[in-house]
Order: structure tokens, then sequence, then C-alpha cells
């Protein structure tokens, strides 16, 4: 504790969450989509919903994605 900070009883210490998430994950590509002729901006998001939760993948660019989020992806884009 640096000497300019005096404890007081208003101060808590939360130890830092050290834990590592061994969930096994699938390294995927999907393709951008177009952009509309009329100008508008297409979402560069996929979006996979599982059991109320929400996983964005980000568009153009390789991410790692957990298996059940795979399993969905794949039958929508059988070609990742």
């Amino acid at each position: 504790m640096p000497k300019s900070a005096k404890p007081d009883s208003l101060t808590v210490a939360v130890p830092q969450n050290t834990e590592v998430d061994t969930t096994p994950r699938v390294r995927i590509y999907l393709p951008e989509q177009m952009e509309a002729e009329s100008g508008v901006k297409v979402d560069p998001y996929e979006h996979v919903t599982i059991n109320g939760e929400i996983t964005y993948v980000r568009r153009g660019e390789y991410v790692d994605v957990t298996v059940p989020v795979y399993m969905i992806l794949k039958d929508r884009y059988p070609n990742i």
C-alpha cells in the first residue's frame, strides 16, 4: 500500500478473478456481407442466441467461438 493511502473502514480489497476459461473453442471465418446498393450499412456481426445469451461474431476476421455457437453457425453456413 502506498504511503499516501491510509486504510479505513470504507476501503475493501477484492481478490482478482484468476480463473482461466477452459471452454473448447473453434476458430472460424465468416465472410463480410455486401452493402446494399442504396448505401445502407450492413451489420458487421452475426448474432447467435443460445438459451437467451446472445453471442456476436464479427464478420471478415478470424474469431474463436464456443462449440455450441459453431454448431449453429455450421447449420447456417455449411462452408465455414
